[in-house]
């Protein structure tokens, strides 16, 4: 009977090995929905930048041959409304000049990232996975800018900008279950001239979500 038993057990063994094994490799694609904060180089009048609520979504797709690398899609959407900023003054008469000062405007503002790149995982634990992402950025924004008196001194209506993003994700994997959370930072650069303010409308984006591999990892 022993002899029997044993090669059972044996087997049995071996099969929950395998199965634990196939699971975990990082060969499948997946879904992701994320909600945080955005912070957004819009120059706020206290000095400091205003953090606006971002959600979006994100894809990813394995890199045939090449373990660990994903093809990575994102896109988020950010808004903030009746915010104060600072309008360059040498645009106000169209004249284009060196200039440092700045009139306080009051502000609407919307912008939606789309990224395209990699994203590389390194498998820290069976359960934790740290990975880099990178590549570049498409935007389109509006934006409105008035004067105290009321009068629009920028719109900008449906504007494409183009730049880059790189951020980090630590991804949680849950025993026996298709789905992961995770927390990313991503900086996203935007290569704009947008005339309110100079360097703006780069943002750091901070949000959490939760991952669907459509096939067991």
């Amino acid at each position: 009977m022993n002899k029997i038993i044993l090669p059972l057990i044996l087997i049995l063994s071996l099969a929950i090995t395998l199965n634990a094994q196939s699971y975990l490799k990082n060969t499948s694609p997946f879904l992701g929905g994320m909600a945080g904060v955005a912070s957004v180089n819009l120059s706020s009048s206290d000095g400091q930048t205003p953090l606006s609520f971002a959600f979006g979504g994100s894809i990813g797709i394995p890199v045939p041959l090449v373990k660990n690398l994903y093809l990575y899609a994102r896109t988020s959407y950010i808004s903030q409304s009746n915010f104060q900023s600072f309008y360059n003054t040498s645009y106000l008469n169209n004249i284009v000049q060196l200039s440092d000062e700045f009139v306080e405007v009051n502000s609407s503002f919307s912008q939606l990232i789309l990224n395209g790149g990699l994203l590389y995982n390194f498998i820290v634990t069976n359960e934790f996975v740290l990975g880099i992402n990178g590549g570049l950025t498409f935007m389109v924004v509006n934006q409105e800018a008035r004067l105290r008196t009321g009068r629009v001194i920028s719109s900008v209506d449906n504007e494409n900008i183009w730049g880059a993003f790189g951020g980090i994700i630590a991804e949680k994997r849950w025993d026996d279950s298709n789905f992961s959370t995770f927390a990313e930072a991503q900086y996203n650069y935007a290569e704009s001239d947008a005339v309110y303010r100079p360097g703006a409308l780069s943002a750091m984006n901070y949000t959490f979500g939760v991952r669907y591999y459509i096939a067991g990892r």
